[in-house]
């Protein structure tokens, strides 16, 4: 019996041994069949597309080149993409972009007979709208564009377009904006993927903040390993996707440029999931500890921002960048951190939230739109606002009451007091007291008190009965003395508005100051620069429009007073007295001064540098010496004159008591030097040299004449007159021409006189 159980024994034993070893055979076998399909060749290729011109009429992008070399490093770094296997087209025609295709086609051609998997990427960055891409002057449509990517001889064809309405190109097909794709996808997969970075009516915004696109920036974050959701330290399409959706629209959701909507068009077949990047593969790379929890910012050594991603506490992650040194800021609400990191080859850093040392509104614009102003949004990077967000999506609401309020922490609610209220920490809704208010970080809400308020960064606003204080502020300053010292949005209204540094867009009170502003209407304005300026003293060293009873300007573009004065550049002037250094615009007033007119000056003196004022000297067919003045420039000119006859019979040695003196207006047809010159003058005409109790006759006189230039500043002038003149006040015309060749015209009661005259003289000056 015994050796029966011993051969039971024996033979249950074997068995189970054939069955283990059977297993790991198969394991074994398994395995390398798997490395086997794992080290399949994949050729990857490249074609990125740059196109910061999208024609007449579209703002140039700054970014766009950036971009597109941010995608293809990425690639190249950790997508597996060969240097040689990268074509790089920037600012291309249609039929440029086109011949780039059609040889990058062929090199695929050829790429084949290596065996393998061949994969196209095809990325774009620049202006598009609903008909295609804007390439200069030139349309490329979506529909060709499309067809002629299907056409590559990929395997696998993904294209990624950053542009306004690049969604219009996944419409094609039926593409519809959503959250994200998941399919299967491996190395036997083939098919298509378009991702566009709005959808077909959107805008795609750039920032400076930035330097970039927010769909690039987030997607290449993505690819950097921010996007490896499943953390196995490779990233695939639907990951990148997935983490670029998500993080362009938070930050596109509070933009001026409105939300952002990433959208895609896919028809891939396979098993498994397309690999954009692994890990594994880059020179150096950082990992982030389970208990790192915050907004991540990480920049390289030029201070460039590389990477931007949400770290989520509990959870670690890898990322890949090149070596070198890297600085992480780490954003919480009302905490910000920072921390310094080297990369190596060959080696991964660690960073943990002990590494992490305490530390203490950006501009969109639209591919294919507008230029937007700063926007203080968390959105837009302003911590204090991602601050102020927090607060008021967790802090409680609570209100109290004490003589004097003072509360150390986050604070949301009221605070009142009898005497003052203070904040030492955010603060989310009003103070308000009898004597002071102090809010010692950002608040957002209302500080109301009758003597003072005080501020440092206060988004809503301020009413005192005397003083305003803050260090910037969005809203409203309200009271008798307003200060601000930064850059702050809103309106101030007091007696004395002060800013030291952007205000606006409105200053209203009686003295208005301001490093800049948009518009001032106050007694006194004094603005570094300004559009507006409304007051009866108006003061700036460049404003595009000042009305007052004073303006002075270095530069300006229209003023409109009593007395204006640009002291650099003016444009339009129009005033009693205007005067100008260099006047690009024209003058209109009764006296008008420039050193240099672009433009003719309209008024009864007008003394131009570098147009027409001269002297001349001549004698008349009456016997009369005349002296002239004519200011202005050669297509018009004003001038004063004066005449007195000498006594008929004394050689001309005698002045007779008749005289003239008159205003005219010329022109000398737009010529300097030697000139022809047409000038009418009115003169009145007295029979007594004084002034005091005497009757005037009038001369009209139309001139035609010819001014030869013998030296610079010295010319001979001689030309023809018709002349009327009439009796006026005087009892008879006392005017005639030697010889009595006139004839007498007019009735009884108002007699007159007509006759041709000639004149010569000499002119000085600059004419």
């Amino acid at each position: 019996m015994r050796n029966i159980i011993e051969k039971l024994d024996t033979s249950i034993v074997l068995q189970v041994f054939s069955l283990v070893i059977l297993l790991v055979l198969a394991a074994t076998s398994g395995s390398q069949a798997a490395t086997g399909s794992a080290e399949t060749q994949i050729n990857r290729y490249v074609l990125a597309v740059s196109a910061n011109n999208g024609g007449k009429g579209r703002p140039m992008l700054r970014y766009a080149e950036s971009d597109a070399k941010s995608f293809v490093n990425v690639l190249k770094e950790m997508g597996g993409v060969q240097p040689q296997n990268i074509v790089f087209v920037k600012g291309p025609s249609v039929e440029k972009l086109r011949h780039e295709m059609d040889a990058l086609d062929k090199k695929i051609a050829q790429g084949k007979s290596t065996g393998g998997r061949n994969e196209v990427l095809v990325y774009y960055s620049g202006h598009a709208d609903d008909k295609g891409l804007r390439l200069g002057e030139e349309v490329y449509n979506w529909k060709e564009f499309r067809k002629r990517i299907d056409a590559l001889n990929g395997d696998v064809k993904i294209a990624v377009i950053d542009a306004c309405g690049s969604g219009a190109i996944t419409r094609l097909k039926g593409g519809v904006a959503v959250p994200a794709f998941m399919v299967d996808k491996s190395s036997d997969m083939k098919g298509y993927a378009f991702i566009t970075s709005s959808t077909q009516d959107e805008s795609s915004q750039e920032s400076d903040k930035l330097k970039g696109s927010f769909f690039t920036h987030s997607l290449v974050s993505g690819l950097r390993g921010a996007g490896d959701a499943s953390g196995d330290g490779r990233v695939t399409l639907s990951e990148a996707y997935q983490f670029a959706f998500n993080e362009t629209l938070q930050k596109t959701e509070t933009t001026l440029g409105g939300a952002q909507h990433p959208s895609r068009d896919m028809n891939l077949a396979g098993t498994g999931d397309v690999v954009m990047t692994d890990l594994r593969s880059t020179s150096a790379g950082l990992d982030l500890d389970e208990d790192v929890d915050g907004r991540l910012f990480i920049r390289d050594e030029k201070g460039e921002l590389v990477a931007e991603l949400y770290k989520k506490g509990g959870r670690a992650m890898s990322l890949g960048f090149p070596a070198g040194k890297y600085s992480v800021r780490m954003e919480r609400p009302a905490e910000y951190k920072e921390a310094t990191v080297t990369l190596q080859d060959n080696y991964r850093a660690r960073l943990s939230q002990k590494q992490f040392a305490a530390v203490s509104a950006e501009k969109t614009t639209l591919r294919g739109g507008t230029e937007f102003k700063p926007a203080r949004t968390c959105a837009a990077g302003d911590t204090n606002q991602c601050s102020l967000d927090s607060l008021d999506r967790n802090g409680t609401s609570r209100t109290t009451f004490n003589l004097y309020d003072h509360d150390k922490e986050p604070r949301k609610g009221v605070q009142l007091g009898l005497f003052a209220t203070r904040a030492d920490d955010y603060l989310i809704g009003s103070q308000v007291s009898f004597l002071v208010n102090s809010a010692n970080k950002d608040m957002r809400g209302l500080q109301v008190t009758g003597l003072i308020n005080l501020g440092e960064n206060v988004d809503g606003a301020q009413i005192s009965g005397t003083v305003n204080y803050a260090e910037s502020f969005q809203g409203l300053q309200f009271g008798f003395v307003n200060w601000v010292n930064d850059k702050s949005d809103g309106v101030q209204i007091g007696y004395v508005n002060a800013g030291f540094d952007t205000v606006g867009p409105v200053q209203v009170g009686f003295v208005d100051f301001a490093k800049q502003t948009d518009v001032q209407i106050g007694f006194v304005d004094v603005a570094g620069a300004s559009d507006v300026q409304v007051g009866f003293v108006d003061v700036a060293p460049k404003s595009d429009v000042q009305v007052g009873f004073v303006d002075v300007a270095g530069r300006s573009d229209v003023q409109v007073g009593f007395v204006n004065a640009s002291y650099k550049e003016g444009g339009t002037q129009v005033g009693y007295v205007n005067t100008a250094t260099v006047s690009k615009g024209r003058q209109v007033g009764f006296v008008n001064v420039c050193l240099e007119c672009e433009k003719t000056p309209v008024g009864f003196v007008s003394i131009v540098g570098n147009g027409v004022w001269s002297g001349s000297a001549y004698v008349n067919e009456m016997g009369a010496l005349g002296l002239s003045l004519h200011l202005g420039t050669a297509y018009f000119y004003t001038a004063f004159e004066g005449a007195r006859q000498f006594e008929k019979g004394t050689n001309f040695e005698h002045f007779s008591d008749t005289w003239e003196s008159g205003f005219g207006v010329g022109t000398q047809f737009g010529t300097y030097g030697s000139h022809f010159e047409l000038e009418y003058m009115h003169f009145n005409v007295f029979d007594r040299f004084r002034m005091n109790d005497v009757d005037a006759g009038y001369h009209h006189r139309l001139r035609l004449g010819y001014v030869y230039s013998l030296l610079p500043g010295i010319g001979l002038g001689v030309g023809g007159t018709v002349n009327v003149a009439t009796q006026g006040y005087q009892d008879d015309v006392i005017l005639k021409p030697l010889g009595n060749y006139h004839d007498d015209a007019g009735s009884k009661n108002h007699k007159g006189r007509v006759w041709p005259g000639f004149y010569s003289g000499i002119t000085v000056g600059k004419f």
